[in-house]
């Protein structure tokens, strides 16, 4: 079995009395920062009747060996262990107060474990779980070099998937995925991943605008991605946040112990946490700046994360952390952007739900 680590009851405490927004220093220094950036919007509205391309940021790892189920069991929020080949889910490993170190997408294959891992948190990911494998049976293997990770996105995307694998693909669930070849193809919160052999990639992308997608840029994926509310390792999320400050996705309550489980558990049924990942949609068109404060009558209240202008909205939308208190859908909270106090409202997210 995995190992266990249960902190104890002052670390709690501490984090359900967090009261502070820091900026988010650490922040990806790749970071296509979109308040600054104009969409394409020929490129939005192929989303909308057609299929565009992305390249993802995305590296792979690979766990195998006997003991990887349920030594990973041991590691993640999610119930790993009930996954059968074809199916995956979303994850997080925490550290023993509760906060996430990586997120990732867990996938189960006939005889191995796929973790999809934000390619700048894969070195950090794997070099933390690696310290935690003691006497199991089991490998971790950075297979990032070895693939690459298209994303295919858009109304179209299914279709044309269809007519480059030769058939309908059964990937109704989240997270469900199947080989096509030497193509993985996992049903992803946006669309499709594509996970590709790196000599590949540039083939597979090539076939795909020829079967009628065309490419999409970050910007654009960026867009999409802050409408649908997912947030980012390193941009929305770092090894400050606390699981539950991002709601209830990666985290099942009925699994068995996991590194940080006491933290999550405790605050679900006797505490809470005092920030909230939610939405910000602003009444005009001005985009502001990741880190800027968010206040209400005149107090700190929270931190954009993330930023950008939804043409499908026609206004401004953000990611924040904002207090417990004005976190409720419908409050109004203040921005300044560029000298100027912009109101928005706080909205549940996603703030659209892509049909793609």
């Amino acid at each position: 079995m995995g190992r266990r680590i249960l902190p104890p009851l002052i670390l709690f405490s501490a984090i359900i009395r967090r009261s502070k927004f820091p900026e988010q220093t650490g922040r990806r220094s790749d970071y296509v920062n979109c308040a600054d950036t104009k969409l394409n919007s020929t490129l939005y509205e192929r989303l909308n009747n057609g299929a565009l391309i992305f390249d993802r940021r995305m590296g792979l790892v690979e766990l195998r060996g006997p003991d990887r189920v349920t030594w990973l069991q041991g590691m993640v929020s999610n119930d790993v262990a009930r996954l059968k080949e074809g199916l995956g889910c979303y994850a997080a490993h925490l550290s023993p107060q509760g906060k996430v170190l990586s997120q990732m997408v867990v996938l189960a294959g006939e005889d191995t474990l796929w973790l999809e891992v934000e390619a700048d948190n894969v070195l950090a990911s794997i070099e933390g779980l690696d310290k935690l494998l003691i006497m199991e049976d089991a490998e971790i293997i950075d297979r990032s070099s070895d693939f690459g990770v298209l994303g295919l996105a858009g109304k179209g995307a299914r279709s044309l998937l269809g007519d480059w694998s030769g058939g309908a693909l059964d990937l109704e669930s989240p997270f469900a995925h199947a080989e096509v070849g030497s193509v993985r193809v996992v049903r992803a919160d946006l669309g499709y991943d594509l996970i590709v052999p790196t000599a590949s990639v540039s083939p597979l992308r090539n076939a795909l605008v020829a079967a009628g997608a065309a490419i999409g840029d970050e910007p654009l994926w960026e867009c999409v991605r802050i409408e649908a509310g997912i947030p980012t390792y390193g941009v929305d999320v770092d090894s400050r946040t606390t699981l539950p400050e991002l709601g209830g996705k990666g985290i099942d309550y009925e699994k068995g112990c996991y590194i940080g489980q006491e933290v999550v558990a405790k605050i679900r049924y006797i505490g809470h946490v005092n920030r909230h990942f939610v939405g910000l949609r602003f009444e005009g068109s001005a985009v502001p700046q990741p880190n800027s404060s968010v206040s209400r009558d005149g107090r700190d209240v929270g931190r954009i994360t993330s930023s950008v202008y939804s043409p499908f909205l026609k206004s401004a939308i953000a990611l924040a952390y904002v207090r417990l208190g004005a976190d409720k859908a419908g409050t109004t909270v203040e921005v300044s952007i560029d000298g100027k106090t912009e109101i928005a409202t706080v909205t549940e997210l996603p703030f659209v739900s892509h049909p793609y």
